[in-house]
């Protein structure tokens, strides 16, 4: 239901934005634009898809998160100055990923940055490198704006720190092919079991 109101209350206040700006159809829509929106309508309220933000993913190339439509994600925030906890959810992540990469490789892993000021993509992929993870593991780098924004979404809490390391909730979502959250657990060092099983439901 929290969810629910913050995904509504958003996208009401960004449509009504849209609609102020609005322009005959015939003079302003490009192809890509159109096919966007499009996308976007076929997406049910709940979907965190409706966001359009543009995001620059670790090769430093445009992506917006309704580029997941299709496929089951499961998602989480870090940053990659993290020394502890962060660490842990990755290797939380790659647990669940062991159970998919052999039946199902459109699974998809992705890593949204609090820290908008030092995980530029080349950092983003230095650390995807570093830590091995494969083709279908996405991290994101957006502004201070959007990290907010998404953070309440997906409810994950944060907090900037003086020396610039961030105090975190570790939750671990999964959502399903239209991008609804169907799943979410907190913790560190989980079993991969519950993750899993929810991922198994969407597929």
């Amino acid at each position: 239901m929290k969810f629910t109101i913050i995904l509504s209350f958003t996208l009401l206040v960004s449509f009504s934005a849209l609609a102020q700006k609005e322009t005959p159809a015939k003079s302003c829509c490009s192809p890509m634009l159109a096919s966007l929106t499009t996308q976007q309508e076929a997406l049910p309220e709940t979907s965190i898809y409706q966001f359009d933000h543009q995001w620059k993913n670790q090769f430093n190339q445009p992506f917006q998160l309704v580029d997941l439509k299709g496929n089951p994600v499961v998602m989480t925030m870090i940053f990659t100055h993290c020394e502890y906890a962060c660490p842990m959810m990755v290797n939380d992540l790659k647990k669940v990923e062991k159970e998919f990469t052999k039946k199902h490789k459109d699974v998809k892993f992705v890593l949204l940055s609090f820290d908008h000021l030092r995980d530029t993509p080349e950092r983003l992929l230095e650390y995807a490198k570093a830590q091995n993870l494969g083709d279908n593991w996405i991290l994101l780098h957006g502004d201070a704006e959007q990290v907010k924004e998404i953070s309440l979404v997906l409810d994950i809490s944060y907090e900037q720190m003086e020396s610039g390391a961030f105090a975190h909730a570790n939750k671990k979502l999964v959502l399903d092919q239209n991008g609804t959250i169907v799943f979410s657990m907190d913790g560190l060092q989980t079993k991969p079991k519950p993750v899993v099983e929810a991922v198994n439901k969407v597929l």
